[in-house]
């Protein structure tokens, strides 16, 4: 898998949420051990928020639940961090906020990957998003077993969530990124 291109960490913008309405928000469970410095928490990841476990961890299975998203307010670490995209530094025992979605969430992020395999090429990968926004051919944005990054595809999952690609877009700092809505769970 190849991850969206980034400069630093990924970003994510809520566009129609329904999780702070709801209470369906997970803030007081730490990070699990899947989160190191190497491998941080971003905003835009998919994430399980088992608070039984008392740990919130990559889907273990496409098909987990109830699996929500990182939202964590972003923060300037000092004059030469700022932005969206530098915030990412949350590892094992850290607080993320997380929003369980729900039918017909909508966001936009560049926290997403793709199969190199199908798409050799990032342009090839956004020729394909194109299609999926012009409605030709549509393109899905599914959980990722043992990763918080969901994938890209064009298989319709049979079961899960997963959402569909509504436009491709620009994150709020400018980098490109992916507008989708969560269409089963």
């Amino acid at each position: 898998m190849t991850r969206f291109p980034l400069q630093e960490y990924a970003s994510l913008e809520l566009n129609q949420v329904a999780f702070p309405k709801t209470g369906m928000v997970v803030s007081q469970t730490p990070l699990g051990t899947a989160f190191t410095k190497d491998a941080p928490c971003e905003n835009g990841m998919w994430v399980v928020a088992d608070k039984a476990a008392g740990a919130i961890n990559p889907p273990a299975a496409a098909t987990d639940k109830p699996i929500g998203i990182v939202y964590t307010t972003e923060k300037e670490y000092d004059i030469f961090h700022y932005g969206l995209k530098t915030f990412g530094r949350k590892v094992a025992g850290d607080y993320p906020r997380v929003g369980i979605f729900g039918l017909g969430d909508t966001v936009t992020t560049n926290c997403l990957q793709y199969n190199e395999s199908t798409y050799s090429t990032f342009a090839d990968l956004e020729e394909a998003l194109k299609a999926a926004e012009a409605g030709t051919t549509p393109m899905y944005v599914v959980a990722t077993a043992g990763s918080g990054v969901p994938t890209l595809t064009t298989s319709k999952p049979a079961s899960g969530t997963y959402g569909k690609v509504v436009k491709y877009y620009t994150v709020p700092n400018g980098e490109k990124g992916v507008k989708y809505q969560i269409v089963s769970l």
